[in-house]
């Protein structure tokens, strides 16, 4: 039964019309997974304030005796580009991600107001760099474009020797006209500041008018020797679209830019498109839900389903020396509603995967279950006529969702991990079945302090688990398409990687509710602003971490010194359109058409996506 519960704000509770206070969040931690003989030796926390529907919850993303410190260089390193002839020109923004100077480009905003950036057609119907926005003060939003890769350490990073050139230029228009916008450049100083000097206003026009800076009237004390960002941010209050393209550097004024024909990459068939479904149960459980999933899939165009397969699995006896890890495990499941359901799926052109998962089962304990379960869809399709047959076996494990994974036990486990995929590719082959596998994103990753975010033996995570499975399904949560932290970007190394051993890629995109969180870091120091963390011992080898919204001080308390908010629009599409979902994958359609791993799109999942879908008419 659900309560009439509404969520005010951190701290209170509205519970059937009374305000009630609620517990400051906090989080039950086992010292050794994290290194630790006693809460005294911990200098540093970074945490998640998860704000669900029934209040925030706590959860812990770092803890250590100091936060890391970033190696900078003595001085900035910058370069001349290659010119051609008076012109080096930077990004025509007619596809990719990376700009000739290795940068990127990405939207900033700041709520209320929004912004969405996007390489696509401008009203003219040629291609640009797309920027919608609507802007409400105190908010902000724009964007910019970096003259430098900021995925290299500071130490590794070239910036923009711009000392050649006597210009900065670039096309632009808008949607209507008279679109309020600034320009402001950052030198590699301002960069690291996360800030840009203003140069000035942009004329925009609903005609493409190509924008001439003199360099030499770029503000006072901007090092041109080493440029690192151009950013456009708008002004006041209003909502709009504008586009660029061409941004160059020249030798002097008024010269041609050349332009750029934009041929579309065509493909001989359209991109497969999978989903997860969870709660087989519930198709199950009569009415009109067969039907209805079927109708949902065909309407979609599935080619693939993932389908959790409801079980019971029990220990009965502990396995002998030399007997496999499987044996003495009993599994339990009802096969006969799926015969009729492979049956039909299959018929309507769709493929039946198998679907398991818990983050638990990455540990060695656990595999004896996991493999057994392997045992039983095999002697099922041994049992049943090919139409009714599942194709594979597929994991959604997600082992960083286990307590002990951020901390020193992290590489242990992905061992473990990799050990049990290393068996489960023994058993599918051997039953004929593929091995599919669900991954994040940053397995390939690095963390804000350049170190590996999954690693094992120097090696990403990625990497190692597309060695030993058939296909992968990349986590690729987020809802724009190109941009520094966009599909594009965050999938690009995983296809490139699964199509030099011959695997095949899904690119996994999210439509279900997700909570807003807020990012915190708290350190051991006076002073700080905001929050604090209280940190309690619980002896055993455990304590309690607790927020204290108040701040405090004390032997055991930790001060705030950064808060992030992430906003859950930049991970699912729950609150966005149909058109919005379509556009991104169409757009990393454009992009991965002709990497040879990828295959199309997976949707988590029918339990969210169905009533999402219901909602677009």
């Amino acid at each position: 039964m659900k309560s009439n519960m509404i969520v005010l704000g951190t701290g209170l509770l509205l519970v059937a019309g009374v305000a009630q206070a609620q517990p400051p969040p906090s989080k039950e931690i086992t010292l050794a997974d994290w290194g630790f003989k006693n809460a005294s030796e911990i200098g540093y926390l970074s945490v998640g304030l998860l704000h669900k529907k029934e209040g925030d919850e706590l959860v812990v993303h770092d803890i250590r005796k100091q936060k890391p410190t970033l190696k900078e260089p003595e001085q900035a390193v910058s370069r001349v580009p290659k010119i051609e002839g008076d012109l080096f020109l930077v990004a025509r923004f007619d596809r990719g991600n990376l700009n000739r100077l290795n940068g990127y480009f990405n939207a900033f905003v700041r709520a209320p107001s929004q912004g969405a950036l996007s390489i696509g057609p401008a009203p003219d119907g040629t291609s640009s760099l797309a920027f919608s926005y609507q802007n409400q003060p105190p908010g902000f939003a724009g964007f910019w474009v970096h003259l430098f890769d900021f995925k290299a350490p500071p130490t590794e990073r070239v910036f923009l020797d711009a000392t050649p050139f006597t210009h900065l230029t670039f096309s632009i228009r808008g949607a209507k006209g008279d679109e309020d916008l600034v320009l402001q450049v950052a030198d590699y100083a301002w960069e690291k500041k996360e800030d840009s000097l203003k140069v000035g206003k942009v004329k925009v026009t609903k005609e493409w008018q190509q924008v001439w800076v003199d360099l030499t009237q770029l503000p006072k004390g901007l090092d041109k020797k080493g440029l690192a960002s151009i950013v456009f941010q708008v002004q006041g209050d209003q909502q709009g679209a504008v586009y660029l393209k061409n941004l160059a550097f020249t030798k002097k004024k008024d010269i041609p830019i050349p332009i750029s024909i934009d041929k579309q990459r065509s493909r001989s068939t359209d991109p497969k498109k999978a989903m997860w479904l969870w709660e087989a149960e519930k198709i199950f459980a009569g009415g009109n839900e067969e039907a209805a999933l079927l109708a949902f899939c065909k309407a979609w165009g599935m080619t693939d389903l993932f389908v959790q397969i409801p079980y019971e699995a029990a220990l009965a006896s502990l396995p002998e020396a030399g007997r496999t890890p499987e044996a003495g495990w009993k599994i339990r499941w009802n096969p006969t509603p799926f015969r009729s359901l492979n049956r039909q799926l299959q018929a309507a052109g769709i493929r039946v995967h198998a679907l398991d998962g818990d983050p638990r089962y990455a540990l060695e304990e656990y595999h004896g279950r996991v493999l057994a379960f392997i045992g039983k869809i095999a002697e099922y399709n041994k049992s049943v006529p090919q139409e009714e047959r599942f194709v594979g076996i597929r994991y959604d494990i997600e082992p960083y969702l286990l307590p002990n994974f951020g901390g020193v036990q992290k590489e242990a486990v992905l061992k473990q991990y990799l050990s049990l995929l290393e068996k489960s590719k023994l058993l599918t082959q051997k039953a004929g079945l593929e091995l599919g596998v669900d991954l994040p994103f940053w397995f390939d990753g690095q963390n804000e302090f350049f170190e590996p975010s999954a690693a094992v033996g120097g090696r990403p995570m990625s990497e190692l688990i597309i060695d030993r499975v058939d296909t992968v399904g990349i986590m690729d949560y987020r809802t724009v398409a190109y941009g520094a932290d966009g599909v594009i970007a965050h999938g690009g190394d995983e296809l490139a990687y699964a199509s030099k051993r011959g695997k095949k890629v899904f690119v996994g995109l999210e439509t279900v509710w997700l909570p807003n969180e807020t990012q915190l870091e708290f350190q051991r120091q006076r002073g700080g602003r905001g929050a604090a963390i209280v940190i309690g011992e619980l002896g055993d080898g455990r304590a309690r971490l607790t927020l204290n919204f108040k701040g405090g001080t004390g032997a055991y308390t930790l001060s705030q010194t950064r808060s992030v908010d992430l906003p859950s629009s930049k991970i699912t599409f729950f609150g966005k359109t149909k058109r919005d979902l379509q556009d991104v994958m169409e757009g990393a359609d454009r992009e991965f058409s002709g990497t040879p791993s990828f295959l199309g799109f997976a949707i988590h999942s029918y339990e969210g996506f169905r009533p999402w879908s219901e909602r677009q008419k």
